[in-house]
């Protein structure tokens, strides 16, 4: 087997496999808490603990991954994440489960800064867009997979079945990798910025955390704020930079990260909404629940190879836009109409699924394209913190909603549908923003 196709087979079996553990998660939830006793939106923090620290050290690990090996730094990564998911499988209590999980997210950020730069390394500059679309594809497959086999997997083998499962996955990955031994590297500085890297970590995890909790308080919020922007005026003086601020001068780079920074704060959660609405609300079973949860992502495996070999021909602006505008309709739909029947709930994750296959490889490749090959690195540590933050600022988000309602409201099933309705109606007004985001990045190929 060429070397190639080792870094292909590896970078498609974890880009399952962390899609997959991700929705498979979300789909135990309303089992979990009971196990553990608590109602099912205190578990959002099995979910939220795993997204802030991926988010939070993203662009640090693509410092680490460009100074001391793109492929050294992808295996670390996978042994630990594949140590990390089995640990959270021997979890006793949910706040070792949470710590667990938030270590899992950091050896998952280590992950996503260094699996595309080997990829295009690796891959003809004219067919990127067609194995992009093949690892978004399989990321889809993932998430269609990981309701209806973790609903299956809690059903009958218990929750902890699915941290087993995803860690074998990530050893599989990890085997492939393990036979390369030629290494990729950036030019740049020759350490990570310590002041940078503290300022950026410390304050997305305290922004995030501060989303979550600002129903008690409002303080961690301010305080990650402040030391954003803190961040953002060390970087555009520092003559070493985490970030380097000038790549932003590309209007397609911005615009694009801005919308899939939207697309996702929109999207995330809906998973773990639905699965909510389907369980507590309709009472329908885990397995059921993953079943009629798996049209959305399934559409998008199937669609997502297309829709990057389609930008490779058209330019990434027409073909994501189209797709921002589908999903804001299926978003609007549960806005419209909050409380679906099951073939209404089938329908509208159509939509969205489609907008969602149709925006996912087209943007990734418009960022990628936008930068020269010595920035690749970079590009792919803003891609995928912008994925992350949106993921983590979805999850905040509607934990911070459910807190206000079930505070409020003295019978929790009225609690839910109440949150449901609101963040339904805010990631539809959410998703129309990604839209004209979209639109400003022009139809440059």
């Amino acid at each position: 087997m060429t070397m190639e196709k080792h870094i292909f087979y590896s970078v498609c079996i974890i880009s399952f496999a962390g899609s997959f553990l991700s929705t498979a998660v979300n789909i135990a939830i309303p089992v979990m808490s009971h196990e553990f006793g608590l109602t099912p939106d205190k578990l959002s923090w099995v979910v939220t603990a795993f997204l802030i620290p991926t988010a939070a050290c993203l662009l640090p690990m693509g410092k680490v991954s460009d100074i001391y090996g793109r492929r050294k730094t992808y295996a670390a990564a996978l042994l630990a994440f594949a140590f990390t998911t089995a640990a959270a499988a021997l979890a006793a209590t949910l706040p070792v489960l949470v710590a667990i999980r938030a270590l899992q997210g950091i050896a998952l950020s280590a992950v996503y800064v260094s699996y595309m730069p080997l990829l295009l390394a690796t891959t003809d500059e004219d067919c990127q867009g067609r194995i992009l679309g093949i690892c978004v594809g399989l990321t889809y497959l993932g998430l269609s997979l990981g309701p209806v086999a973790g609903g299956l997997l809690t059903e009958y083998a218990g929750w902890r079945s699915i941290f087993l499962l995803s860690a074998a996955m990530a050893s599989a990955a990890y085997l492939f990798i393990r036979p390369v031994r030629q290494e990729w590297y950036a030019s740049g500085a020759p350490f990570v910025n310590a002041v940078s890297s503290a300022l950026s970590i410390a304050g997305i995890v305290l922004f995030l955390w501060g989303i979550s909790s600002y129903a008690e308080t409002n303080l961690p919020l301010w305080a990650g704020l402040f030391l954003l922007l803190a961040f953002i005026l060390h970087e555009s003086r520092s003559y070493h930079p985490l970030l380097p601020l000038y790549i932003f001068r590309s209007v397609s780079f911005s615009m694009s990260n801005l919308a899939a920074f939207i697309q996702y704060s929109a999207t995330y959660a809906m998973s773990f909404l639905l699965s909510l609405y389907l369980q507590v609300l309709t009472g329908l079973s885990p397995a059921v629940s993953g079943l009629i949860l798996l049209v959305q992502p399934i559409i998008m495996a199937l669609l997502s190879p297309k829709a990057g070999a389609l930008s490779d021909a058209y330019g990434p602006m027409p073909i994501a836009t189209a797709g921002l505008a589908l999903t804001t309709l299926g978003l609007a739909c549960f806005a419209i109409w909050p409380d679906p029947s099951v073939a209404s709930v089938a329908a509208f994750l159509v939509l969205i699924g489609t907008g969602s296959a149709l925006f996912g490889a087209p943007n990734n490749s418009a960022i990628m394209s936008a930068v020269k090959p010595a920035y690749h690195g970079v590009a792919s540590s803003m891609l995928a913190l912008a994925r992350n933050l949106g993921q983590a600022s979805s999850m905040a988000v509607v934990t911070l909603i459910l807190s206000q309602h079930t505070a409020a409201t003295t019978l929790y099933a009225d609690a839910v549908r109440a949150a449901l309705r609101q963040s339904y109606t805010l990631f539809a007004v959410l998703c129309l923003c990604s839209v004209f985001a979209s639109l400003a990045r022009g139809k440059k190929k």
